[in-house]
């Protein structure tokens, strides 16, 4: 993909400017893609806190992943609780053990199940890791990216209805991309190394400043390079979609 001057630049200033007001994160992969992916299915539709008990109520019942596969359901959703629609996520977190299992089996794998997707992960190129994940039932485009980044240090920024917002009003999308299409843009036109602070200076912005209602644009570090005001062309500094 090429990115034209304007874009490119007017990127690269929402990235600087962000830094500067934030600061640069630190990036800390835990290398555990499977406990990622099962800890994202539980944070939906709650909070971290309530997420967090969860997932540790789950590990402490069921030491390994191949046990909450075989365990009965009601036992599943009895530990995960916590973290509310316990009778929709234990299915649906078992139901992504089983289809890992089939996908090692057919490979004739002997591993752990978490030693394999670890592996399977980093041996593909990204973009294929990406939708790799999204073959797994109930895994889309976001849950796969959270996977990629915070638990392997992938570059692929997920894009939620937050940062769609936001990218939105600083002009980088257009207003008929939908948040799944932005993860194919952002992930061919970020630099590797800007995914992860990109993300999280975003979403820190998204919580502080630009909110979805009554944002705070007399204090926003990013007033310069915002079409939500009108301070930029959208039609000059959207990235491409191809």
């Amino acid at each position: 993909m090429t990115i034209t001057p304007g874009p490119r630049e007017h990127l690269e200033r929402i990235y600087d400017s962000l830094i500067a007001y934030y600061g640069e994160p630190k990036w800390e992969p835990d290398h555990d893609p499977l406990g990622g992916l099962i800890g994202t299915i539980l944070s939906q539709h709650t909070s971290d806190i309530n997420s967090g008990r969860a997932y540790q109520r789950l590990i402490e019942t069921f030491p390994a992943w191949e046990e909450v596969r075989d365990a009965q359901t009601n036992k599943v959703a009895e530990a995960i609780k916590s973290g509310g629609l316990a009778n929709i996520k234990a299915p649906r977190i078992q139901n992504v053990l089983h289809t890992l299992t089939e996908w090692q089996q057919e490979q004739g794998g002997k591993d752990s199940l978490a030693n394999f997707l670890n592996a399977e992960l980093k041996e593909r190129p990204l973009e294929e890791a990406w939708h790799y994940l999204q073959q797994m039932p109930g895994v889309g485009p976001k849950t796969a990216a959270c996977v990629l980044l915070f638990n392997l240090g992938r570059p692929l920024m997920p894009i939620d209805t937050h940062l769609h917002r936001l990218t939105h009003r600083l002009g980088l999308i257009g207003p008929k991309v939908s948040a799944n299409q932005a993860h194919t843009i952002f992930l061919k036109a970020l630099p590797p190394e800007w995914a992860y602070t990109l993300h999280v200076n975003l979403i820190q912005h998204g919580r502080t400043i630009c909110h979805a209602q009554r944002p705070k644009c007399g204090h926003c570090p990013l007033y310069a390079e915002c079409a939500y005001v009108g301070s930029i062309d959208p039609q000059e500094t959207m990235l491409p979609t191809k």
